[in-house]
């Protein structure tokens, strides 16, 4: 049986207001979707935090080492910043298996359009390889990235989801960690940032989403990307990240410290030994 609010909600006569900054019209789809039997998509964590933020002169990529499987940590050395060309980088949040191909096969296609055209490969053309193979799975390859470098026509960051749906942004993160990196990026960004800046803006964010994301941790890796040169560091451990030094007391406490609440004695034959002292 559909209650009244449903019955409403399901023949468009309840109005679903629009603010300012969000629109609910959605809901009455996903109601009436859900009242048919069609089962809900289970939202997943990416486990992940990737930051990347243009400046004057380039880009600046960067993301932490930490892989999970569920609530276990699998990998403390998981490397997600990929390199793609000398000066094209991509930074992967998602499944870690997918984004190790998905990066290897755009990597594969860009060198060899480089060896047949004699140029270097443009950003755009990596975002749109990627793009257009991971809409014809439909979002099923766990793979989203930033895909960010500097060609001729200057340098470009770029958004791509699993499901292929991309965006050109001055700064972008993703990843579980990704809401307190965005705080730090759109706190802190400007327009037309020196190198040393950038670098610690993202170094900022990233600190940000690790502190603040337990499937984020370990350590950071980063790449500067420049017109003339690229330049990879890491990994660097965030001060939090840091093993404490071992506390070493001694437990060892006297007979008798504790109290005895119950004994039990049991008697046994030993049936067949096994010497091994010889």
């Amino acid at each position: 049986m559909r209650s009244a609010k449903m019955t409403e909600v399901l023949y468009g006569s309840t109005d679903i207001g629009c603010g300012d900054a969000f629109d609910f019209s959605n809901c009455a789809r996903n109601m009436a979707l859900e009242s048919m039997g069609v089962k809900a998509p289970v939202i997943k964590s990416t486990g992940t935090t990737i930051v990347a933020a243009i400046y004057k002169d380039g880009v600046v990529m960067g993301a932490d080492s930490r892989a999970t499987a569920g609530n276990i940590i699998a990998d403390k050395h998981c490397e997600k910043v990929h390199k793609l060309t000398d000066s094209i980088y991509a930074c992967g949040a998602g499944t870690a298996a997918d984004l190790n191909q998905v990066t290897k096969m755009l990597s594969a296609q860009l060198r060899l359009l480089e060896l047949n055209t004699g140029k270097k490969a443009r950003v755009v053309t990596a975002l749109r390889r990627a793009k257009q193979h991971l809409f014809s799975y439909m979002g099923h390859v766990g793979a989203y990235l930033l895909i960010g470098g500097v060609d001729p026509t200057g340098p470009h960051l770029y958004q791509c989801s699993a499901n292929g749906y991309t965006q050109s942004k001055p700064f972008a993160s993703e990843g579980s960690g990704s809401y307190a990196a965005t705080t730090i990026l759109e706190r802190d960004f400007k327009t037309g940032m020196t190198q040393e800046e950038a670098v610690l803006l993202v170094r900022h964010a990233l600190e940000a989403g690790m502190h603040g994301d337990n499937a984020s941790g370990n350590s950071l890796n980063f790449v500067i990307i420049t017109p003339e040169s690229t330049v990879f560091k890491g990994p660097v451990v965030p001060h939090f990240c840091v093993r404490p030094e071992p506390v070493e007391l001694d437990y060892k406490f006297k007979l008798g410290s504790t109290n005895v609440l119950k004994q039990k004695e049991i008697k046994y034959d030993i049936v067949e030994s096994m010497d091994i002292s010889h």
